[in-house]
């Protein structure tokens, strides 16, 4: 499984869980995410993706 740690200022907030590995679906989603950690955290965050068994 796919997660996206969120990073804001070198530490990790929060960690997204997509519900889907199709990447078209995946895509979409992250993108839609961002935006809304943007829009909480501001302009410095970032996603680390990595696998989770």
């Amino acid at each position: 499984m796919i997660v996206f740690d969120v990073i804001v200022d070198g530490t990790k907030v929060d960690t997204l869980r997509p519900m889907t590995s199709k990447l078209r679906e995946l895509t979409h989603f992250i993108e839609q995410q961002f935006e809304q950690l943007v829009e909480k955290y501001g302009q410095n965050v970032h996603l680390n993706r990595r696998f989770e068994y």
